[in-house]
């Protein structure tokens, strides 16, 4: 096999013939060659129709596919070629480094399952994986440290289960899952993360669905300021342990972040971490979200950010309330709970009680103008009245609201109608009730 690319270094033209020899050839030639691999801008369409590596070893001192291409080029002539699978299932990269920075894998899916990295550092970073699936599953990185920030995983599936990252720093920041597609599952369930830190900030997910599920982390672990986490409809952490910090912050999720049965020995941070005001989007609650939304709220109050912990508090309590099934005894409940929500969001709004509470008395006092014995329409009078309502608790309002009374029924004042009375004492409950809210939602506003 003859390669005519003048851009490849001799040695690595050697190295080259023999990894397109196939594994034997390969796995021979490794025995004796421990320095380190450049294959730095090769194009394998040129050379192999399918590219499977599945028992290849790789030497010790590394292996460079630096800008390395899988798919086919733009300018290829022979139609023959195109995007085919690549599979370096189960292969052996030895303990030196492993570089696919910038390498474009082509449309039809990429498998390093089962692959052990060894030692050295390995880096993805600006690799574009097209649309087909990607898969580390079951994948050892050993020791060194792992870079897939930047990269593009295409629009499908990507599985990253079990996967053991080693004990340096795992760096996913401004990666792209799921853009070609907009819909897509990311897994890195039973994925084990050493004491080195673990980056998703600025990560993009234009993912369906992402699950960390039952992971180790052992270093810090960083989910900041991720992107298009609109489209999500699942991000799950759940009975993942954490031993260092969590950070969740600077994030608007269109789903409930699963933080339920997690270890966590560290702060969580979840600063200006919000759910999204859209949410549900199809109008319907998960039976779950009401463990999960509980979770958060424990987190919030742990961080003493009371206001976040009511904003969660508002989304569960609709999420009981819709999976609240209308039978004998709990109806009644579900409509009280339907109207507190909606005359003051919870307690937590101020400004809505204030609203009904302004609405109630102007109401009231046009019904007592109306009411009255006077040839005119004395609104002012029916006004101060009604005011001295809302505040009957205080003893000025009392002496208001007799003198007032004589002036809206001066000749007749034993001839008052009934519906003043029952009306008086209707808005007088009513006020009171709004007074309250104004109150709580004033409380939970300023709560140190």
């Amino acid at each position: 096999m003859t390669i005519n690319d003048e851009n490849i270094p001799d040695k690595d033209k050697e190295a080259l013939i023999h990894f397109l020899k196939g594994k034997k050839t390969w796995n021979e030639y490794v025995k004796s060659h421990s320095e380190k691999v450049d294959f730095y801008e090769v194009n394998f369409s040129n050379y192999l129709r399918f590219f499977d590596f599945d028992g290849y070893t790789f030497p010790s001192g590394g292996i460079d596919f630096t800008l390395a291409r899988f798919s086919k080029d733009d300018d290829s002539k022979d139609d023959d070629f195109g995007d085919k699978a690549v599979y370096f299932s189960n292969v052996d990269f030895g303990d030196g480094e492993v570089l696919f920075a910038g390498t474009s894998f082509g449309d039809k899916g990429v498998s390093f399952s089962g692959a052990n990295f060894g030692a050295g550092g390995v880096s993805f970073s600006g690799a574009n994986f097209g649309a087909g699936g990607v898969s580390f599953s079951g994948a050892n990185f050993g020791a060194g440290g792992v870079d897939f920030s930047g990269a593009n995983f295409g629009g499908r599936d990507v599985d990253f289960e079990n996967v053991n990252f080693g004990d340096r720093s795992v760096s996913f920041g401004k990666a792209t899952f799921g853009k070609d597609e907009g819909k897509c599952r990311l897994s890195f369930k039973k994925s084990i993360f050493g004491e080195g830190g673990v980056s998703f900030k600025n990560a993009q997910f234009y993912a369906d669905k992402v699950s960390f599920e039952y992971c180790e982390f052992k270093g810090y672990v960083s989910f900041q300021s991720m992107t298009e986490t609109k489209t999500l409809s699942k991000f799950s952490l759940r009975h993942s342990s954490f031993d260092k910090s969590l950070d969740i912050s600077d994030n608007t999720f269109s789903c409930i972040p699963d933080l339920t049965n997690t270890k966590l020995t560290n702060q969580v941070s979840l600063d200006r971490m919000e759910i999204s005001d859209k949410y549900p989007l199809k109008g319907d609650f998960d039976e779950s979200d009401g463990e999960r939304l509980c979770r958060l709220k424990e987190l919030a109050e742990a961080n003493k950010s009371y206001q976040q912990a009511l904003d969660f508090h508002v989304i569960e309590m609709r999420a009981k309330r819709y999976n609240t099934k209308l039978i004998k005894g709990k109806t009644l409940h579900r409509w009280l709970d339907t109207l507190f929500d909606i005359v003051c969001l919870y307690g937590q709004s101020i400004i809505r009680p204030v609203l009904w509470l302004i609405g109630l008395t102007i109401v009231c006092a046009w019904i007592y103008a109306y009411e009255s014995s006077l040839d005119y329409f004395p609104f002012c009078y029916g006004l101060l009245y009604s005011v001295s309502q809302v505040f009957s608790f205080v003893p000025a309002g009392r002496s208001i609201t007799i003198g007032i009374l004589d002036k809206l029924f001066p000749c007749e004042p034993q001839q008052i109608p009934n519906v003043i009375y029952s009306l008086s004492l209707i808005q007088g409950v009513l006020s009171f009730l709004l007074v309250f809210l104004i109150g709580l939602g004033l409380r939970n506003r300023f709560r140190l």
